[in-house]
């Protein structure tokens, strides 16, 4: 075996080992449109490995089927429902809930687990299936909505999207949740993939284009200094909590004197112990 070969071994041992397991928290609120095409998914969820642990709404326990329900086979759960969940899925989201977390309102099992999801960053996939006045199945059922209402309705759902809740329909619902899934894990790998090679590499992964290109140093043709050891160097103009997730805990990432940081990031380099320089 080459050094090449079983670097690449150990790394991929690496990635296996850190893979977080996939557990998500089903959330049934009284929403029947969709429920009968949300039941398929969750299996095919089960069946792709991932924990499903559930809870219901007391309009969800009277309006939905029990049976049907229990017959997927997660679990109900009643304590720990943040913690022990990367991701919470709403097979059945209603408009009544999807108005309160638009709007901040957090006074129910419900509303308080979408707030506390949204505001810790984890994943969250919601089915829109019973909101949307777009959807066949929404018009079948008011087919006579009053333009100003279905405007309310699309925008309850926008606000949902820019807290970075992924909208689907009922019946794409594992697909969704597993490209999410797969999206933060190649995040949270990149780091590792990126030490696998070299960490010249790794500072080519932040150069700008122009730097990319020629080597320059801001385009005024000086030839850019090699960075010290540990030192990423990086000439992007914005830097987001995205870029910090992608470094090795503990470097220095350097960046130009006119970088603008986001909040977002400087507590991600904060918790992750990586520095952030600018250059002089």
């Amino acid at each position: 075996m080459t050094e090449a070969e079983l670097r690449n071994l150990i790394r991929q041992a690496i990635l296996d080992v850190l893979a977080p397991p996939r557990r998500a928290l089903v959330v049934f609120t009284g929403g029947l449109l969709g429920f009968e095409d949300c039941i398929p998914e969750l299996r095919m969820l089960l069946a792709e490995g991932v924990q499903l642990d559930y809870v219901q709404t007391p309009s969800a326990e009277r309006i939905l089927d029990q049976d049907l329900i229990r017959s997927v086979g997660m679990r109900e759960v009643s304590r720990r429902m943040v913690e022990e969940h990367d991701m919470l899925i709403a097979p059945t989201l209603t408009a009544n809930i999807a108005g309160k977390v638009a709007h901040g309102i957090a006074d129910c099992r419900a509303s308080n687990l979408f707030s506390e999801f949204i505001m810790s960053n984890r994943l969250v996939v919601a089915s829109r299936t019973a909101i949307c006045p777009d959807g066949a199945a929404k018009q079948s059922w008011f087919p006579e909505m009053p333009p100003g209402y279905a405007d309310m309705l699309r925008g309850n759902l926008a606000a949902l999207s820019s807290f970075g809740v992924r909208l689907t329909e009922s019946r794409f619902l594992c697909r969704t949740a597993l490209a999410a899934w797969e999206r933060r894990d190649a995040v949270r790998h990149a780091p590792l993939v990126a030490l696998g090679t070299s960490v010249a590499a790794l500072s080519a992964a932040f150069a700008g284009p122009e730097e990319k290109a020629t080597g320059a140093d801001h385009g005024h043709g000086r030839a850019t200094a090699p960075a010290a050891p540990g030192v990423v160097p990086c000439t992007r103009s914005l830097i987001s909590q995205q870029v910090i997730q992608q470094l090795p805990t503990g470097v220095e990432l350097r960046i130009g004197p006119q970088a603008k940081v986001t909040a977002a990031a400087r507590d991600a380099a904060a918790a992750r112990t990586i520095r952030i320089s600018r250059e002089v």
